[in-house]
């Protein structure tokens, strides 16, 4: 008896030993792309709080006014969902904001817009964004 038990664990064992393998990487899988997700998107954050800070511009605060005063017509003005939302081209407002270059060197520049999203007249949201193709 005790030996068929030994045996029956043995091999109990031995057979889920490829599923846990396949659980664990499933796992290790998971977590390596929920911290690439997040650096990724830490990241974003950062470089948008930059942009921010190098064009002058604070969330809640700024007008639509004082902003087109400040940085000019936007290239596009859109609306979504009730929301406005002006792009501006990141080569073009580097030539009045050297720090926005280089804040926006590795970033590949020439395909980047800054983005600004208004709630009513006020802004809500400053983004770096690829430029629509």
């Amino acid at each position: 008896m005790k030996l068929k038990l030994s045996a029956l664990l043995i091999a109990f064992v031995v057979t889920t030993a490829p599923a846990q393998a396949d659980w664990l990487n499933a796992v290790k899988d998971s977590v390596g792309s929920t911290l690439k997700d997040t650096k990724d998107s830490a990241k974003t954050a950062a470089l948008n709080t930059s942009v921010r800070t190098a064009l002058g511009l604070t969330e809640g605060k700024s007008t639509q006014a004082a902003i087109a005063e400040k940085l000019g017509e936007p290239v596009s003005k859109t609306e979504k969902d009730g929301t406005s939302l002006w792009l501006y081209d990141v080569t073009a407002l580097s030539a009045s904001y050297p720090t926005l270059t280089e804040l926006v060197k590795t970033q590949e520049a020439a395909q980047k817009s800054v983005q600004l999203s208004f709630n009513a007249d006020v802004l809500a949201k400053v983004e770096l964004i690829n430029k629509a193709k």
